[in-house]
């Protein structure tokens, strides 16, 4: 590349002490030395919907219930990755950042009117790793003396962790943190004080911007981003921090969509008066994020052509190519950008043209049939907001197949396959057809609240590919009651976060959970998909994910 060469545009970040991953092995490391931070664990988030009736009986478990329980789950999942479990590159991890922390942190809590954090000893994440073990090591705290969770005893077992972290990993959690940080701020008026809002979305954004400094900067163990092939935005799959070591040089359109997707959210973040984002100060200014979001998507479209991301993955990912080019567009640097990102999204959504079967099924997909429809048909109605490019019609027709073909009512989910006598679900399938379910109703008005209720309760609850749930979310009297942590299994319990896989039996009728790991890159892309479909006091996300409809507060 060379109207966006990574060196030319950023050589920021270091003297902030904020970037280095090299040499940082997670956890055991630090980051520790501050006393306090933050987590987006609170039991007063607002009145949840009630899952009995007077009498105890168990309600019906409807639309609002399952939008509310979404809401719920994406949280769990996004504030203990990012400030409570520990997997991953913490901040602060040594004297330069410890310094950082101690000049910015006072300030953050200045301008947010607090007096202390929410919460003591917090694990916060700059670089999550991509895969992690759940259980507490100790007695977990939620609620010490202060009424305050203290995150040193909610770190997991970093012997279990990974080790690694991804653009994906990376991405999906940092993405989080920035459609948390609008979250919070829409709802400012009417968040209780004892939540902290402001102060933790500046603590997301601040993440977020660290995130970028060590991934796509200066991060590396030769003063490149970890995450970047030398002076380019073309990126690895895998980087060890222990041990400064790209394990996985091979760039795939998963990897590069994910931090895409990320990157043009954060662009919004950082252009539309987000108060976190602005205070105390931005750590990277506007224009750089601008930059660097051009920079990675010119390199994207480069390197990686429609047959090509098929070639290497599957037709499945051409969707999820297709929802971060979507985003990409609505934010693009200039009006010759988003005429690229245009054309190729045409290319995309023709390439999936090319491979409908007559009746709306999307051939060459992944191993779960009704994932591939899902953000295929997401993709489609996402870049559909893209000047001169439609292709609502087409998303109709392929979200149509995953309604009407591959939903089984008796089980409360979507088959596999057509044929198939057994459902392998992980996480990133649940994000796929979650995806899909709020493009139908969000944009194109298809009827399907009734299935998502069903499928929500059947598959997250009943089906545990939601672990365990926290007082917020939980009735005794509900269906499917999920454990609480500390009940969830292992000697200490483990942490409200989705499993990695379940499987359903119609033979049986029976659900299992088949790898309990924690699936970051996975468990963080569906709980982006559940706020968009979430529901919080009445309010659903501001723009439902629809790229362009959230860019500055309300």
């Amino acid at each position: 590349m060379t109207s966006h060469n990574r060196r030319d545009i950023l050589a920021y970040g270091a003297t902030f002490g904020l970037a280095a991953l090299a040499g940082c092995s997670g956890s055991e490391d630090g980051g520790t030395g501050s006393s306090d931070a933050t987590n987006t664990d609170d039991s007063s988030g607002g009145d949840s919907e009630p899952t009995e009736t007077e009498g105890g009986e168990t309600a019906a478990y409807g639309w609002t219930g399952a939008t509310w329980d979404s809401y719920w789950y994406s949280l769990y999942n996004m504030s203990t990755n990012i400030s409570m479990s520990g997997n991953g590159v913490l901040f602060p991890h040594n004297e330069q950042q410890q310094q950082a922390f101690d000049e910015r942190f006072p300030a953050m809590l200045e301008a947010a009117g607090e007096d202390r954090p929410p919460v003591n000893n917090p694990n916060l994440n700059m670089a999550a790793f991509t895969e992690g073990d759940p259980s507490f090591t100790e007695q977990p705290v939620l609620s010490g003396e202060d009424g305050r969770p203290d995150g040193s005893t909610l770190a997991w077992d970093s012997s279990k962790s990974s080790g690694v972290v991804s653009p994906s990993s990376a991405g999906w959690t940092h993405l989080k943190g920035v459609t948390w940080a609008k979250n919070f701020e829409n709802h400012f008026d009417i968040l209780p004080d004892s939540l902290a809002a402001e102060f933790r979305s500046e603590v997301l954004a601040t993440l977020a911007q660290i995130g970028i400094n060590a991934t796509l900067i200066a991060g590396g163990p030769d003063g490149n981003g970890a995450l970047t092939k030398g002076e380019s935005l073309e990126l690895v799959s895998g980087f060890r921090p222990a041990t400064g070591e790209v394990i996985d040089d091979t760039a795939r359109p998963t990897h590069h969509s994910a931090m895409l997707w990320f990157m043009s959210d954060m662009t919004s973040l950082a252009q539309g008066g987000w108060f976190g984002y602005e205070n105390p100060e931005p750590l990277v200014p506007p224009q750089k994020i601008q930059q660097l979001t051009d920079g990675l998507a010119e390199t994207t479209m480069s390197l990686f052509p429609p047959a090509d991301i098929v070639e290497m993955g599957s037709t499945r990912d051409l969707g999820q190519m297709l929802g971060a080019i979507a985003w990409y567009g609505t934010h693009a640097g200039s009006d010759d950008m988003a005429d690229q990102a245009a054309s190729y999204a045409t290319d995309l959504s023709d390439a999936v043209e090319s491979a409908l079967a007559g009746n709306g099924m999307v051939e060459n997909g992944g191993a779960n049939q009704a994932a591939t429809q899902g953000i295929v048909g997401q993709g489609l109605v996402w870049v559909s907001e893209l000047d001169g490019v439609d292709y609502t019609s087409t998303a109709e027709e392929v979200l149509g197949h995953m309604v009407e073909d591959l939903w089984d009512e008796a089980a409360g989910t979507f088959a596999s396959g057509t044929d198939a006598s057994t459902y392998a679900i992980t996480a990133r399938d649940a994000g796929d057809v979650t995806g899909g379910i709020n493009a139908a109703d969000a944009v194109l008005g298809m009827d399907v609240k009734d299935i998502y209720a069903r499928y929500f309760n059947q598959t997250f609850n009943r089906g545990r590919l939601q672990r365990a749930e926290r007082p917020q979310s939980r009735s005794e009297n509900a269906e499917h009651t999920l454990p609480l942590p500390a009940d969830a299994g292992e000697e200490f319990g483990q942490a409200a976060v989705y499993n990695k896989a379940i499987e359903y039996d119609t033979d049986t009728d029976e659900w299992t959970v088949t790898d309990r790991l924690f699936d970051t890159e996975a468990a963080l892309y569906l709980a982006n998909q559940d706020i968009w479909i979430g529901q919080w006091g009445g309010e659903f996300y501001e723009g439902r994910g629809l790229p362009g409809t959230n860019d500055s507060p309300n």
